[in-house]
């Protein structure tokens, strides 16, 4: 998979590097140079460059273009208390990847990117080609975001008003997969709709396809065309459904507070308490539904966004008893730039007054202080049927985070938060002491780069 990616992205940089220069005349004695089929001289055009968000490759009338970016964050993280197992206070790279995507004529978009993996190691994040014949209507094949879930689906991990979503989405996502869904936007970008049908993983960045999942995702902004209600203009309603079969037995991954489900590896245990493990042997196995109803609302300097999602997903033990466990939860979180800055979603956000001393300018950058509050609860079944110990683990969880961005300039964000979480019942915080726990602490910073 990585030979034949290697591929594409040299043959698309070497096509648009190309630029109109004569031919080299032929020595004496020599036969004239055979121009490649692919990239016949009479179709070799100048080649432009910008520098943005990132680099831009493109030709003069925009038909062929490569954009190549990174996002790179650094997490600084201290569990208190400080004797936890697994949860380990340290520095890690959640997620380090680099961007190549743009246009194969204006109907077609590409994107390839790559992420960081286990072990330093870069694996496929997304890959995948977009066709879009018109504005209202697009279909693309590939690996990329399921739409399913506004906090996965509507905007990207450097643009959260916390560090990492809420409880619900952070471990039952349904993340990334293979598949092809059609949709785009409607009625003067009032209506955003897509439809889907994904193989997959139950998290990850390996292409397992033991899963298959029809998902369907509608955002209205009812108030965008009208004047009548200002306010109300980017106010976001909507909700999505998914419809799953685990057809292949999965080991279910451990259920935490600070870490999403991508990343949820061995190489990563460290970055985030665990308030719920199953029992060895339990497995993923059945159908699986869920659906999520969402609202968020931007207005001048404010941020406001929340979920409410449920679920049913299928488990089974070793002896061959299944089991369908419900699970439900929600999140509800705001952010406010105190200098000024505008939203109308959540996006790149440029200071008004940036902090660049050298360069003469002195400016606070753009803060932003947030709040959030998220809440995961699991049906009975999970103890009552043996899923689970019930004297280690919880079937409820709540966290508050507390805190505030810092943007020097449009590149640079940096989160200080404060994360508290408390759970139903005391939970395994140290597994090697034996030690339970109702609640703990987690100070967080987190540096970004996203260019």
């Amino acid at each position: 998979m990585r030979a034949v990616v290697s591929v594409v992205l040299l043959a698309l940089v070497t096509g648009l590097a190309r630029t109109e220069e004569p031919p080299k005349p032929a020595e004496a004695g020599e036969s004239p140079a055979v121009e490649h089929a692919l990239f016949p001289e009479k179709e070799s055009v100048p080649l432009r460059a910008s520098l943005s968000d990132g680099v831009k490759l493109f030709t003069p009338d925009e038909e062929f273009v490569l954009r190549l970016h990174v996002m790179a964050q650094a997490d600084g993280k201290l569990f208190l208390p400080g004797n936890q197992d697994p949860a380990r206070s340290g520095v890690y790279l959640p997620r380090v990847r680099t961007y190549f995507e743009g246009d194969l004529t204006k109907s077609f978009q590409y994107e390839v990117s790559l992420q960081r993996s286990v072990e330093g190691t870069f694996d496929i994040l997304d890959a995948n080609v977009n066709w879009r014949p018109m504005e209202q209507f697009q279909v693309k094949l590939g690996r990329f975001l399921v739409p399913y879930s506004y906090d996965w689906y509507d905007h990207l991990e450097q643009f959260f008003i916390t560090p990492e979503r809420g409880l619900f989405p952070l471990n039952f996502g349904l993340s990334r997969a293979g598949g092809g869904m059609v949709g785009w936007k409607l009625a003067e970008k009032r209506v955003e709709y897509a439809v889907g049908w994904f193989s997959g993983q139950v998290a990850g960045l390996a292409d397992t396809n033991t899963t298959r999942d029809a998902v369907a995702y509608l955002n209205v902004l009812p108030f965008r065309s009208t004047d009548r209600f200002p306010a109300l203009r980017y106010l976001n309603l909507g909700g999505s459904v998914a419809i799953g079969d685990q057809q292949y037995a999965a080991e279910p991954l451990p259920l935490r507070t600070s870490l999403q489900s991508s990343d949820n590896d061995e190489a990563a245990q460290g970055a985030s308490a665990v308030f719920l493990d199953f029992f060895p042997g339990v497995v993923a196995l059945g159908t699986r539904t869920q659906g999520a109803l969402h609202a968020a609302w931007y207005v001048n300097s404010l941020s406001v966004e929340t979920e409410f999602a449920a679920g049913r997903f299928g488990y089974a033990k070793e002896d061959g008893t299944m089991t369908v466990l419900p699970v439900g939860g929600f999140h509800a979180g705001a952010g406010y730039f105190l200098t000024g800055e505008q939203v109308t979603d959540r996006s790149v956000v440029e200071p008004l007054r940036p902090f660049n001393p050298v360069s003469g300018q002195r400016g606070p950058g753009a803060i932003e202080p947030f709040a959030r509050v998220s809440h995961l609860r699991l049906g009975s079944a999970l103890f009552r049927d043996g899923l689970a110990d019930a004297s280690l683990y919880t079937d409820r969880a709540t966290i508050v985070d507390i805190g505030w961005n810092w943007y020097p300039n449009k590149y640079l964000k940096f989160y200080f938060d404060w994360q508290h979480a408390s759970y139903g019942s005391p939970v395994l915080i140290n597994r090697k002491s034996g030690t339970l726990r109702q609640t703990n602490d987690l100070l967080w910073v987190r540096a970004q780069l996203n260019f």
